[in-house]
């Protein structure tokens, strides 16, 4: 039987598979034992990591979209208007290949997130430029205010007998929740997977977070990179008939692998030199973990540059601001704890992470104390490059 959500990642402890780090938790304190995340270890070690692809950067992001647009029947693009969406978008706008849909998602209450900080100063006039040039394109607003309010009454008529907590990623974001449901909502979505088409849905997921260890640059996934972009619901209900998430840069084909040495090699030549004298001189560097090493922050303009060249040809800007709450996201800023409908409930399941019966989560957060902190990634394997 093909599971189709172990695409995106998966959790296993002795027999058991999850794909749910909360499921994880609570399976380990009951049965301490060894664990993994695997994330397509097996196709992603078939290739060698220390031979750098002879072609640019931008050659390979083109036969990534010239990949995905003859693999599907109709493309939806997600876009932010940010680095990774932006330089995902000329990939294909840039080489004449063209997506179906460019979407972009917000909630009319909201006037508090960095979501509508970036769509109120750039976005939406980006937006707007890009729909008067393409006309060929459907350019798509999707207005999910009013799933936000009903979002635990969707979860529940799904019937998959988990516990409401399990539903979630690595963050409470009701907005994933209810994003990884639109595919029932948007009548046009709907027709086209009832007729039997091959839809994707193009997410920027993402930079390569390289470190650097006893003098070696690995690069590793980690699952709340995934996470931030798919919840473990969504993978309960995937059975290849609900359309596809596409990771543009992590997805599974040999397009992405090339994608992902090469930027590894880009970034391993700009930052080499500074890593053997001293890497805390490096823009954007990190303070050293024992036993993980250094890294440098990937939203570091150097480091974005080295990897997104086209980006930053001509003069479109960027909003750089981010998230400073780790366990629920930005996008759910105006309705966290809200007078809204369904806010009551997202309350109650973020209050219960505080009860007596969830201290053991404590070992898994990134201060060991307090769950706004977030928590700690789990990794991949480690691919040396």
């Amino acid at each position: 039987m093909i599971n189709f959500g172990d695409r995106y990642g998966y959790y296993q402890i002795g027999n058991v598979k999850t794909y749910s780090r909360y499921e994880l938790m609570d399976l380990y304190r009951d049965y301490p034992q060894s664990w993994k995340w695997h994330y397509n270890d097996e196709f992603f070690n078939s290739h060698d990591w220390v031979i750098e692809p002879k072609e640019s950067i931008d050659e390979l992001y083109r036969k990534r979209a010239e990949q995905l647009r003859k693999d599907y029947d109709y493309l939806i693009l997600y876009y932010s208007g940010g680095y990774d969406s932006v330089n995902m978008l000329h990939a294909f706008l840039d080489n004449g290949i063209y997506p179906d849909e460019i979407c972009i998602f917000y909630s009319r209450f909201d006037t508090v997130s960095n979501q509508y900080k970036e769509l109120k100063t750039i976005t939406w006039n980006k937006f707007k430029k890009l729909k008067e040039k393409y006309s060929k394109i459907v350019f798509r607003e999707i207005d999910y205010a009013d799933y936000f309010f009903t979002w635990h009454k969707q979860i529940e008529s799904l019937n998959l007998n988990k516990d409401l907590l399990y539903m979630f990623g690595a963050a409470l974001s009701v907005n994933h929740l209810v994003t990884d449901l639109l595919f029932q909502h948007v009548n046009d979505w709907k027709q086209l997977l009832n007729q039997g088409k091959k839809l994707a849905w193009l997410h920027g997921v993402d930079k390569p977070q390289l470190r650097y260890y006893n003098n070696q640059w690995i690069f590793n996934f980690h699952d709340g990179l995934t996470q931030v972009n798919i919840s473990p619901m969504r993978q309960m209900i995937d059975d290849g008939k609900i359309g596809t998430y596409e990771f543009f840069y992590w997805g599974v084909s040999n397009e992405t692998a090339n994608i992902l040495i090469k930027q590894c090699h880009l970034l391993k030549k700009f930052y080499n030199k500074q890593a053997h004298e001293d890497f805390s001189k490096i823009e954007g560097a990190k303070p050293y973990k024992e036993g993980y090493g250094w890294e440098i922050n990937k939203m570091s303009l150097p480091y974005v540059k080295t990897i997104y060249p086209r980006n930053f040809i001509g003069c479109e800007e960027y909003f750089v601001e981010k998230n400073a709450f780790h366990i629920w996201g930005n996008r759910d800023q105006w309705f966290f704890n809200s007078a809204y409908p369904g806010s009551d409930v997202h309350w109650q399941v973020y209050q219960s992470l505080f009860k007596e019966d969830k201290t053991h989560y404590c070992n898994w957060y990134n201060d060991g104390m307090n769950i706004d902190s977030g928590f700690k990634n789990a990794m991949s394997c480690d691919y040396i490059v």
